[in-house]
Parts: structure tokens; sequence; C-alpha cells
């Protein structure tokens, strides 16, 4: 359920005469009610998606009554000018300031008309190739790609999703939620644009439109309820002729068969409404024959909100010889009927009046089973059913120059038509050539461009090259080095290993030399502790020497005092002496004796 509607004040400014004329057009009778069908076919000519309106219709009905006041109306309207500024489409966008919504061909309630503008599509020749590929690879059914298929690429852009929710409605022009080859082109060309800053437009603008899809709108849902080729009837298409039959005999009386000839009655469809139909006409008329078959004007028609039988009908009271197609006025005479149902409710009627009958078939008859013009009226007097017979006979003759007139009249037509064809075709082509022109001086420029990125290109290739052969020597000599560093270090691990088996030997050596020096040193203890007895021996051998030395020198003196004694001395002396002379060589005895042991 939306959300209640704010007051209309502080929406709409009072006395708008923009939205007046609007809402006139949706409802001149001043009702007060505009159906769904009209206001959904008024609504459409803003260009905005389905969607969009459907959004707005809610919010200008949220009672759901299915129909809009003149204050739903106007809030309708300004959601519309919400939309197309490029505001959020909610209550709170009504209150600011925006400029009016813009509406297609907003005099005729029944469609909107194309903008001349309309002649050139803004996707390049470069581009649509380009996008074409892209279209194929993405593997199209039928022709058509469905959003799945086209999401991967649309989310590759990286552009924000509502961004590219407003590329997709855009760009999916017929709401099939499909895309074909040429819609998805604009899509790829709005997000190309996207991508370099510019904003995405919320109604697609007519330079964009694909020329395939110009000269009509096309409906979701939209079946075909009018004759798509003409039926296999022999008849006579509408021409206008030059005169009128009558059938007067020789005494100025009527025949029964044929009646008085009337004064010209003005014709049903006003003149303005003529002219805009004339040129809705000539847009629709795609093979330029001067008629329009039911499949040219089925979606014109569909896009009247009318029923599918209502519009078969009018179909049929319009196509008045039973053609399958209509002229310029029939067609005329259709749109008269349909727009007199959309705006004011008028139905057709069930049969054709004078002033409806189009001008220029008013005075040619429409071929009847039921009569002939090769039969005559007798009425039993000779003179009387001869001038019948004549009368009867001038009919024909003259019936058959209207037909040769019309025939003639339809060549003239048929070379018009070839003749403004052929001139359009040279238009197509002067402006083709004029395109191909553009194009060729933008390729030129482009190659030009091209060939200086070549140059650079190359100049860095010569580079890159050279420096790819200085990486390359430089390689090679890093090799040489590494190689000659392997062989090095090969040799200094065969040094390293003699080296560690010098140093096992060496170790044991030690270990070896250090259990001889243990050896040695115990030998050596035992020779200094043997050492040091003989020191000790031969301190006691020297201090028994001195002793002796002593006793030596005292003997000696004591030899020099014997000498010295005269030989008269008593013999007490003598004992003594002989008693010296023991000691001393006990002494000596004793000294030599102790050295021999010490020994």
């Amino acid at each position: 359920m939306a959300a209640p509607l704010v007051p209309l004040s502080q929406q709409i400014p009072g006395g708008n005469p923009l939205y007046e004329s609007y809402y006139k057009q949706v409802d001149p009778a001043y009702t007060g009610r505009v159906g769904a069908s009209e206001a959904a076919l008024f609504l459409k000519k803003s260009g905005l998606s389905d969607i969009i309106l459907g959004k707005i219709w809610d919010l200008a009905d949220p009672e759901g009554k299915g129909f809009l006041d003149k204050q739903g109306f106007y809030v309708a309207l300004r959601l519309v000018a919400c939309a197309q500024s490029g505001h959020e489409v909610t209550l709170s966008s009504l209150s600011l300031t925006m400029p009016p919504p813009k509406f297609h061909d907003t005099s005729s309630p029944l469609m909107a008309t194309q903008s001349s503008a309309e002649t050139h599509w803004a996707v390049r020749v470069e581009e649509k190739a380009k996008f074409d590929g892209i279209f194929e690879s993405l593997l199209p059914v039928n022709g058509l790609l469905s959003g799945d298929k086209v999401k991967p690429v649309l989310m590759n852009s990286k552009l924000p999703l509502d961004v590219l929710g407003r590329v997709w409605d855009l760009s999916d022009i017929d709401k099939d939620g499909h895309l074909d080859r040429d819609e998805f082109a604009v899509a790829m060309h709005l997000v190309y644009r996207a991508l370099e800053k510019e904003p995405v437009p919320s109604i697609l603008p007519p330079p964009l439109i694909p020329p395939s899809k110009r000269k009509k709108t096309v409906f979701a849902g939209a079946v075909p309820v009018l004759p798509a080729s003409p039926p296999p009837k022999d008849s006579l298409r509408s021409t206008p002729s030059h005169g009128s039959v009558s059938s007067l005999n020789s005494t100025g009386s009527l025949s029964p068969k044929h009646s008085v000839k009337q004064p010209p009655v003005a014709w049903v469809v006003p003149v303005a409404d003529k002219m805009r139909f004339d040129e809705i006409f000539l847009k629709t008329d795609l093979d330029l024959d001067g008629y329009v078959s039911g499949q040219e004007v089925k979606e014109i028609f569909m896009h009247s909100g009318l029923t599918q039988n209502l519009l078969a009908h009018i179909w049929a009271l319009a196509d008045t010889r039973q053609t399958g197609k209509l002229s310029k006025e029939q067609f005329a005479l259709a749109m008269y009927f349909i727009q007199q149902k959309v705006s004011k409710g008028i139905d057709p009627p069930q049969v054709l009046s004078p002033d409806m009958v189009p001008p220029s078939e008013r005075g040619t008859p429409i071929p009847d089973s039921s009569s002939t013009l090769a039969s005559g009226e007798f009425t039993g007097v000779k003179e009387l059913d001869d001038i019948s017979q004549e009368i009867a006979q001038l009919q024909r003759e003259k019936y058959s120059l209207e037909q040769d007139i019309r025939e003639k009249e339809e060549a003239i037509r048929q070379k018009t038509s070839e003749v403004q064809e052929l001139q359009n075709d040279l238009d197509r082509e002067t402006s083709s050539l004029q395109e191909l022109e553009a194009q060729k001086q933008d390729a030129q420029d482009r190659l030009d461009e091209m060939d200086q990125q070549k140059a650079k290109l190359r100049d860095m290739l010569s580079d890159v090259r050279q420096k790819c052969q200085d990486e390359t020597q430089t390689i090679s000599s890093l090799k040489t080095q590494i190689q000659s560093q392997e062989s090095d270090l090969k040799s200094q691990e065969d040094d390293l290993n003699r080296a560690k088996s010098e140093l096992n030997r060496l170790q044991q050596e030690e270990t070896q030399l250090e259990q001889s020096i243990q050896a040695g040193r115990a030998q050596l203890e035992t020779i200094l502790r043997s050492l040091k007895c003989t020191q000790d021996d031969i301190n006691q051998a020297r201090s028994k020497l001195s002793q002796l030395q002593e006793s030596h020198l005292e003997a000696h003196r004591s030899l020099e005092q014997y000498d010295q004694v005269p030989d008269g001395v008593s013999g007490t002396s003598l004992p003594d002496l002989a008693t010296l002379n023991e000691g001393i060589l006990l002494a000596e005895r004793g000294g030599f004796g102790a050295m021999v042991k010490v020994e």
C-alpha cells in the first residue's frame, strides 16, 4: 500500500496552465475521472519505462480505485517530471524544484510522433561491428539474448547496479525481457559512455533509438487483430474520381436504381486532425505504396488501449472496399474513430453515414453482388427500354473510363512514389557518402595515429631487443662465473677433505704425543726423584769430602809439624804420630767407601 498523498497545494503550484492543458486532453468533458487506459496512453508518451510508470500509478492512485481524479493526475504529472529530471520517484520528491514534464506530441492522445532528429543513429559503424561480435559470442537464441546472458557483460563494467538497471530499461525498447542485436548495441553504447563519466539519461534520446525501432512502438503482449495482408478479393483501390455517375434518361427522369446527386457534404474528420493523421500515415507506410496494411498499423491501433473487437470493427468500417489495406483517407477515418473513443468515449457507428465516407469515394459506386451495371431497367415501353439500355451502355462506358482514369492515376502515383523513393535513396546515399567520408577521415586519423604508435613500438622493440642481448651476455658471463666457481668450489671441497684427513691424522698423533708426554712425565718424575736422591747423596758425599779435605789438611799440617820435629824427640811422641796416620787412612777409606756406595 503506497503512502498517503500529501496535500495538492504542497505538490503542484496552483493554477498551472500546462498541467491544466494536459488534464484537458485526457478528460475533455471534465468528468473528474481519468481511466486507467486513458492515463496509461497519455503517460506512455513521457518515454519512461513501464516499471517507472507503474510506480507512478501506484503513488497517484494509493487507494487502488482504478482511475485518477484531477489531483491524482496532477500528482502523476509531477512524478513524471521527477523521473525525467533524474530524481527518485517518491512523494517526498514532489516538493523539489524541477522543469515541467515533457510528452511527445501532446496535442494527440493517440500516439507520440517521432522527432525529426531521429535520422542518425548515435552508435557508430565501428562500434556496432564490435558490439555485434560481443553479441554473437554470447550465443543468442533466435536473435535474442536473455538477461542472464547479458548480465555478466554489464557487471564486468563495474558500474553501480542502479546505473546498470537504467541501462537495461533503456535498451530493452520493446520491453520483452530480451535484447536483440540493435538493443544490445544501445546497451553497450550506454555502458561505454557511462565509463567515460557521462550520465545515463532517464529517457532514451531519439538519436540512440535504432532505426529499426523508430517507425513503430512495440508493446509487450500485443497480438494481431487486423489483417496482416490483403485478402484475395478483386476490388478497386480508393482513388479520387473526376465526376459522378448519373442515370438520367432522355426525358430527365431518374432511373429507380440510382439516387439523385447530393450536394457536397463536409467530411467528419477535421482538417487539422487529417493533416496530423497524414503525417502518421507517411511514417507508417513503410513500402511507400500509398496504403498501409494491418501489420503496419497494428502497433498504432493497439497503442490506443481499445479492445481487439472494437479495433477490428473500426478497421472494417474504414476498409470500405474490403481490400485488406487502408488508403490515406481511410486511415485518417480509422484514426478519427479511435480518437473519438479514447478522448470522448464515443463509440464508432455500425455503418458509415454520408459525412463519414471518404471524399474520394463519394462519387464512385462500390461494387455490390446484388447489382451490376450490365443490367438495364425494363418498363414495358419500347422507347423507354431503348433509352434505358443506352443509359446503361453509357454508364458502362463511363465506368470503364473512370476505371482507366483510376489506373492512370494509380500508375502516376506509383511513378511518383518511385521517383520519391529514388529521391529518398539519393538522399540516403548522399548522407551515407558523407558519413563514409567522415568515417574515412576518422579512419585516416586513426591510421596516422596508429602509424605513430607503430614507430614508437618499433623503437621500444629495438630497445627491448638490445636489452635482451645485454641480458643474454650477462647471463652467459654469469654462467661462466658459476661454472668457474663450481670448479673452484669442488677443488676447495677436495682440499677441505684432505685437510680434514690431515687434521684427523694430526689429532691422532696429538693423542699419541699426549700419551707419550704423560709417560715421559711419569718417567721424568721418577728420574727427578732419583736425581733428588742422587743429589742428596752427592751433597752428603761433598760434606764428607769436605770433612776429609779438612782432615787431610789437618793431617798435612800434622805432617808438616812432624817433619819439623827433630830426630831426637822422645819415644812418647811416635806413638801419637802413628795414631794420627792411622786415623787419616781410616778417614780416607771411609770417604772412598761412601762415594762408591753412592754410585
